[in-house]
């Protein structure tokens, strides 16, 4: 796939197109959530501090100074520079509201009512706004003030126990799996919001914890031994139990439980042999084997495009697929505050009005 330019591309494309999202949030579990939405077509417009931006843009792998995890998480979104702690910069979200569908933030209970930006000061000015706030633990109990990422909610969900074998010692996740099914979560919410809305339920606020998804998504397996309450239960082993990493002579496969020695096997033959046997089985590749994967090459999902700053990029398609459009990388991620002008004529600012905003430290 090729893009063209990195300009907003206006046609029809995706279930989503047509609807704007205002991005207050930062790191991954909001600003996740919102590609997705961007990914299926929405205007999707990132709010950032002056400068510095979302920290995220400086974590893990980069080059050129582009970090890999905020190009995937930030795509087909458009970048507004804006200090909302002034007074003006918080009444430029609020004449932004206006003409929004979604506005996102995972502030700290607390936080973004003190900026002004909070749902009822929205929905006031807006009262169909579906306005989304994601946070770690809730609004309410001993914890919900904390600073929460990831590995507070697997060790609270009973993830790290989950990881330990028989009886061995608690482990995390090598992923940050909260923050990411946080933002699917959220991502669902809302569209079924909108689609509330569209059938004249009207604005409403879409609340969403980190402790909350993450206890809705183990609870299915992890939990299932804690889901009876009383006598009569019959307890079971975990799910997890029942399948396998089996080594072979030249690599591994997962599959179920074999209870065998299988490094006389080249991977292939194995798989072949349980394949055949109607097992399933499944190449236990490594990270960089994964782009190679016959399966994954002829899914199509892995695409490349040349990002203007960090060059060639391998990133995955949108995950949902539609029959009614296809999905558009419409631009790349983008620099902090790289359509402030652009977004801000949308709203009829001028130049000079910008430029006096600019004198006093209000947008970028």
């Amino acid at each position: 796939m090729t893009v063209v330019d990195d300009k907003p591309d206006n046609s029809q494309q995706g279930p989503l197109a047509g609807f704007r999202v205002i991005d207050l949030s930062r790191v991954v579990s909001g600003p996740m959530a919102a590609v997705v939405l961007a990914d299926q077509g929405a205007d999707v417009i990132k709010i950032e501090a002056p400068g510095w931006g979302d920290g995220i843009r400086y974590l893990g792998a980069q080059r050129n100074g582009l970090s890999a995890i905020f190009s995937m998480i930030n795509r087909n979104k458009r970048s507004l520079a804006i200090n909302l702690k002034h007074p003006e910069g918080a009444a430029l979200i609020r004449i932004l509201v206006q003409s929004a569908d979604v506005v996102l933030q995972n502030y700290r209970p607390g936080k973004i009512e003190k900026l002004g930006l909070g749902y009822d000061d929205l929905a006031a000015i807006n009262p169909e706004l579906i306005y989304c706030s994601i946070n770690g633990m809730g609004e309410v109990g001993p914890y919900a003030e904390q600073k929460v990422y990831d590995y507070v909610i697997q060790g609270m969900t009973g993830a790290t126990d989950a990881q330990a074998e028989h009886g061995g010692a608690p482990a995390m996740v090598r992923s940050i799996i909260y923050d990411k099914v946080t933002a699917l979560t959220a991502a669902q919410a809302i569209t079924a919001a909108l689609l509330a809305r569209e059938r004249g339920v009207g604005g409403q606020h879409v609340r969403v914890s980190m402790l909350d998804a993450g206890l809705y998504f183990n609870w299915p397996d992890l939990m299932w031994n804690y889901s009876f309450i009383g006598p009569g239960a019959e307890s079971s082993g975990d799910l997890a139990d029942n399948y396998e990493v089996s080594h072979t002579s030249d690599g591994a496969i997962v599959c179920h439980h074999l209870g065998a020695d299988t490094r006389p096997y080249t991977t292939d033959q194995l798989i072949n042999i349980l394949a055949q046997n109607d097992i399933p089985v499944g190449r236990a590749n490594k990270r960089s084997e994964v782009s190679d994967d016959p399966q994954v090459v002829a899914s199509g999902m892995l695409d490349v495009s040349e990002h203007p700053r960090g060059g060639a990029m391998l990133q995955p398609r949108a995950a949902a697929r539609f029959s009614q459009a296809e999905y558009q990388l419409r631009h790349h991620s983008p620099e902090i505050g790289q359509h402030t002008v652009e977004i801000l004529t949308e709203l009829g600012l001028s130049l000079d009005d910008m430029q006096a905003l600019a004198r006093e430290g209000v947008i970028a």
